[in-house]
């Protein structure tokens, strides 16, 4: 088995028609002389790479971005993070050995003798998969976390993660932080702006929940404002403002409609 039918595998394993393979080899890989510097030197393969990205960068779903080799912090936050719109809904899929390298003949031939894969398939099935997620601490550092996935013969990687998302990120954590960021940005969520832009922040931001669910995103904002702290016009009721907790969003007001109001 090759590079190519390895990619191939890789696709099939994703489950979802909205992933994306990083096949840059080591010697192939981007660099910047400081991590703060915007400036990227990088190979052809490299910018082939940005493309295929580039028309998945859209934020409107979540997208598998499987690496066929394991990545060092650096180049794993160039990745997912460099030049992206929605870094936060691109998922990072690495394989569970950190030293495998399946971009080079080497690599393949050795798993596969190593694993006993007789094909593409079973290669891949056996070498994956740890889920790189992004959380920041309480000094605000940016931290990647890794969790194992465990497939079975018939799961994909998008099956298995969805399964994952809700553990690791809850409704509460989309609270929290929605808490943080209207303390601390408010402006991100004034101005006139519809509280479903208030999901803006979840797809662009490393290091904040990722948005498996938007509803929680709504219902979070529908919390503060019922909290006080936050408010709400409803452009369906002459311009009414909601501001707890002594006008709080009347329960009977679907989150569609709660979507549609401004801040």
């Amino acid at each position: 088995m090759n590079r190519a039918e390895v990619a191939g595998a890789l696709k099939r394993l994703a489950g979802t028609s909205r992933a994306l393979i990083y096949d840059v080899s080591e010697p192939d890989a981007p660099s910047r002389e400081q991590p703060q510097t915007p400036f990227v030197c990088g190979s052809e393969a490299w910018w082939a790479f940005v493309d295929r990205r580039r028309a998945l960068d859209d934020g409107q779903d979540l997208t598998l971005l499987v690496s066929m080799r394991g990545l060092t912090l650096d180049e794993r936050l160039l990745v997912v993070n460099w030049g992206t719109a929605f870094a936060n809904a691109f998922l990072v899929i690495e394989p569970s050995d950190p030293w495998l390298d399946l971009t080079t003949q080497d690599g393949i031939d050795e798993f596969a003798a190593s694993s006993g894969a007789k094909d593409a398939d079973a290669l891949v099935r056996n070498a994956y998969a740890e889920w790189i997620y992004w959380i920041r601490d309480e000094q605000s550092v940016l931290e990647s976390r890794r969790a194992t996935l465990s497939l079975d013969q018939e799961s994909t990687l998008f099956d298995t993660l969805w399964e994952r998302l809700p553990q690791t990120f809850p409704a509460a954590a989309f609270l929290s932080s929605l808490t943080l960021l209207q303390l601390k940005e408010a402006e991100l969520f004034i101005g006139g702006r519809e509280v479903a832009r208030a999901i803006i922040p979840f797809l662009t931001r490393l290091g904040l929940p990722i948005v498996w669910d938007p509803r929680h995103v709504i219902t979070g904002v529908r919390q503060l404002v019922d909290a006080g702290l936050a408010w709400v016009q409803d452009p369906q009721d002459n311009w009414r403002l909601y501001r707890g907790p002594s006008e709080p969003i009347p329960a009977e007001i679907s989150d569609e409609r709660v979507a549609l109001m401004l801040r």
